[in-house]
């Protein structure tokens, strides 16, 4: 799995074995496909910690140099993080952490082809690719944030298959790829939008809510995909100085939320 730095997208690749051939492999159809990179940052084989222990032995034995030598070939700088030092990663190890776990949660239910293996993993991945960044506009009749596919893409990416339009999840594998793309839709924003809300309690207090912010509405029966943007019109503010409630404007109509129901844009100051 690849994350950029720069626009927050995901590349999901699958590789057949876990050695040193098969990773260098899957980088090269990652580069065929995406572009070469400058730099690459990644853990260092020690850092898995809470794997199995077979996939530790595989990964000590990847051979780093020949990988570093190989991409010296292509004028690409490889970085590995120190031992033990996982949290140095960040923003992409964050991330590959959530959708890591959700994918084996997933696949373990179901038995899988590699042909829906590898559609379900793109599947997964536009998922990812859809969600907002960054606000860039404050007219709810408009496109309000930029995700990764807008980046990439330069236009939206929308599914051929709608969710609701399946009825017999088993018959077709490409029907069960599709319930699998909407399982994994369901639990990752049960793990993705409480990141976008912070205890202020316990972490390093945040800002509150301004009239003007870009958020999202949560909602427990938004379509894969789908992504109920707003505009803060007002906040309510308690006798302690912070906001617990907004008044956001969208697509739809004027709504009032309390803040838990509401989530900043990953890329909002």
């Amino acid at each position: 799995m690849f994350t950029c730095l720069q626009t927050r997208a995901v590349h999901i690749e699958m590789a057949h074995s876990l050695n040193t051939d098969s990773f260098v492999m899957s980088l090269l159809r990652f580069m065929g496909r995406r572009g070469r990179p400058t730099e690459i940052y990644s853990d260092n084989g020690s850092n898995f910690i809470g794997t199995v222990s077979e996939l530790k032995g595989f990964i000590q034995q990847w051979d780093q140099r020949r990988i570093s030598n190989e991409l010296a070939t292509k004028q690409i700088q490889w970085h590995f993080n120190p031992p033990l030092s996982s949290h140095r990663g960040g923003v992409w190890e964050r991330m590959i952490r959530s959708v890591r776990r959700l994918l084996l949660l997933i696949t373990k239910e179901q038995t899988l082809t590699d042909e829906s293996l590898a559609t379900y993993l793109v599947e997964a991945e536009k998922i990812l690719n859809n969600r907002p960044l960054t606000p860039v506009t404050q007219d709810a009749e408009d496109k309000l944030a930029l995700s990764p596919n807008d980046l990439l893409l330069l236009r939206e990416c929308d599914g051929v298959v709608e969710e609701g339009t399946i009825t017999d999840k088993y018959s077709k594998r490409w029907r069960q790829v599709n319930y699998l793309a909407n399982v994994f839709w369901k639990r990752w924003l049960k793990e993705y939008l409480p990141s976008l809300q912070s205890r202020q309690k316990w972490l390093v207090e945040h800002r509150n809510f301004k009239e003007g912010d870009v958020v999202i509405v949560t909602s427990d029966i938004s379509a894969r995909g789908k992504w109920p943007l707003g505009v803060v019109e007002s906040c309510e503010i308690d006798n302690d100085g912070k906001v617990r409630t907004v008044t956001i404007r969208t697509g739809n109509g004027i709504v009032r939320r309390d803040i838990r129901k509401v989530c900043l844009l990953e890329g909002s100051e």
